[in-house]
């Protein structure tokens, strides 16, 4: 009992911590009721008041406000008439922890651009985090984030391109498997057709909003995709060391080349990292490291000092024919554009 309320006390909610001692939550809950009955009670800090929008309508206008304009209807962009294709490469949005100023500069600065993709952790699933929680975030609020977001790339990008981050689907399909049976599974995949992306629930109001997974046999890999000669990747790697993880994933997917049916590729924007790189690799092949669009979480100001600080910003680049011109690859710093704001 004395452990259950250890537990709690430790990561801060029930289901974090039924997480972390890989227990069912049914089984903490009832050994902190019967510790309560011996006098026994979980102290938790009381969270912060929430500063977040309760709301679709105030992410709508948290995001409107930023950039500058009011909400109207619109319909999807169309492509430009530029001969070369614009592409946008943008990741890390983890909404609804969104930086609002950084997301205004992005769709201001690529007004004419043909296609965004979203480059994975589009949202946070907060409330299936492993961290302690530093505040109460509803599902009903990250979503509305995540469908703000959404329409706002779909208005002005005339392709959307989603690729899965770590955050995304696999972050609440690791806590659905961690708390059901594998038959309860089972019937959650039949009843949703295999569908367990709420992105993707929320994707289908956008008809210019896709996912172009990489597919192996019978496998998806929807933390990269393939644009061209680009590969757009959330690996789940990463180094203190500037640049390094880049380099163990370009020599994965050299060495796995074949296996996974990859077009003949030189360019890799890899997020995950919250970092901003750019180098030449090998004889052909250009590594970039695309920062991030999210504000500093909490975990990441913790006393262990993991980790490097984080950089917000995206690239572009232009296309032809799927040949990307190796020049056009730009990294957009926003950092210190913010702070002379």
């Amino acid at each position: 009992m004395r452990d259950a309320v250890a537990a709690v006390e430790t990561y801060g909610n029930v289901s974090a911590a039924s997480m972390a001692l890989r227990i069912p939550r049914a089984t903490l809950q009832n050994r902190l009721y019967r510790a309560q009955v011996n006098g026994l009670r979980p102290h938790v800090e009381t969270a912060p008041a929430v500063t977040l929008p309760q709301t679709a309508d105030d992410c709508w206008k948290v995001l409107d406000a930023a950039i500058g304009r009011t909400r109207k209807a619109s319909k999807p962009a169309e492509r430009t008439k530029f001969s070369d294709k614009r592409i946008v490469i943008a990741g890390d949005f983890h909404a609804p922890f969104e930086h609002t100023e950084a997301v205004a500069l992005l769709l201001a600065e690529t007004k004419g651009y043909d296609q965004i993709i979203i480059n994975g952790d589009l949202q946070d699933f907060y409330s299936a985090s492993r961290f302690v929680h530093k505040e109460h975030v509803p599902i009903e609020r990250e979503m509305a984030a995540v469908d703000a977001l959404l329409s706002h790339f779909s208005a002005r990008y005339a392709d959307v391109l989603i690729v899965d981050g770590n955050h995304d689907r696999p972050r609440f399909e690791k806590a659905l498997r961690a708390q059901l049976s594998l038959e309860l599974m089972h019937v959650i995949e039949y009843l949703t057709g295999g569908n367990l992306s709420a992105i993707k629930v929320a994707a289908k109001r956008y008809p210019n909003v896709r996912f172009a997974p990489i597919q192996v046999g019978r496998h998806s890999m929807s933390w990269v995709a393939q644009e061209g000669d680009i590969l757009c990747s959330h690996a789940e790697k990463y180094s203190k060391v500037p640049g390094a993880a880049m380099r163990v994933i370009e020599e994965w997917f050299s060495d796995q080349h074949e296996s996974l049916g990859l077009k003949p590729w030189r360019v890799l924007v890899q997020a995950h990292t919250h970092q901003g790189n750019w180098f030449p690799w090998r004889a052909d092949r250009l590594l970039v490291e695309g920062m991030c669009m999210s504000n500093v979480h909490g975990y990441q100001l913790d006393s262990k000092i993991a980790g490097r600080g984080q950089r917000l910003g995206y690239v572009t680049l232009t296309q032809r024919d799927g040949a990307t011109n190796l020049r056009s690859v730009q990294p957009h710093w926003l950092d210190p554009q913010l702070r002379a704001a």
